[in-house]
């Protein structure tokens, strides 16, 4: 399971930056994609693929040769693991085959492509597979019932946004709890039961972008703060661009929760503290 690594530092004025040229001009993504954007942002905000989305966008002439196709590019969003592997991919061609040509411009345009064929197999397998599978998985949805037996202001939960391809999980933890490896555990075991033999097959690999807090208010719950684990951290959070990243990653990662509630419990009243 995703724990936070010492080389997890907190994002920079630099980081926030490599972030807009890396979602806006290489991937062409929107700044209201809320998915893309909190996938992304996992990218950065976990020091190891931080460091590899750093070397693609200085080897950017390299990777768009590779994948001129904005929609491919996409693919690189299905799981934490593409970018890496591509890199990897890319890096070990120019070490066997030394400087650029065209030969090795089309081995390496070969040799992508085909991985991101059988990516692409991946996340439409895995999106297929989970089509009917819930958001909020049973143990999470009793979770909040029970929470909205107690009285305003006597319990509160915890929560985390989880993103497998294309599906959205939202994972309730007890407030006091710290250790979140059961909690994702108990995900990917329902994950896995839903998938049966095709489990060993496809990918799960999940981007955890972030949690919380849930308290009772009023006649519903209220959602907000973050989650020390799986939130970026920042180094100079009054930076006006920092502090419009924080903003935007704080409004989707709300939306995509409002979203899973919206379709699972519409009937909860919902509000949230930013």
């Amino acid at each position: 399971m995703e724990h936070r690594q010492a080389s997890d530092s907190p994002l920079t004025e630099a980081d926030i930056d490599l972030f807009n040229r890396f979602y806006v001009d290489f991937l062409g993504k929107r700044l209201d994609d809320p998915v893309s954007f909190l996938k992304v942002g996992t990218l950065l905000r976990r020091g190891d693929l931080r460091d590899v989305v750093r070397e693609t966008m200085v080897l950017r002439t390299m990777f768009e040769q590779a994948i001129p196709n904005i929609r491919q590019r996409d693919l690189l969003l299905s799981f934490p693991g593409v970018l890496p592997n591509l890199h990897s991919i890319m890096f070990d061609l120019s070490q066997s085959y030394g400087a650029e040509g065209n030969t090795v411009q089309v081995m390496k345009r070969d040799q992508v492509e085909k991985h991101l064929d059988g990516t692409e197999m991946f996340r439409l397998d895995v999106d297929k597979a989970m089509e009917d599978f819930p958001s909020l998985p049973p143990d999470d949805r009793q979770a909040l019932l029970q929470l909205m037996k107690t009285h305003p202001g006597e319990a509160t939960l915890r929560f985390l946004l989880v993103i497998l391809a294309d599906h959205l999980f939202l994972v309730v933890l007890p407030s006091q709890t710290t250790e979140t490896t059961p909690a994702l555990g108990r995900l990917r075991q329902l994950i896995e039961n839903q998938l049966g033999e095709k489990a060993d097959e496809l990918i799960v690999e999940f981007f955890t972008v972030g949690g919380g807090y849930i308290r009772r208010a009023g006649e519903g719950v209220v959602f907000g703060g973050s989650n020390p684990l799986f939130d970026p951290t920042y180094a100079t959070p009054e930076a006006p661009t920092v502090k419009v990243f924080q903003q935007r990653w704080q409004e989707h990662k709300f939306s995509l929760v409002k979203r899973i509630l919206s379709a699972e419990m519409p009937e909860l009243i919902v509000g949230f503290d930013r």
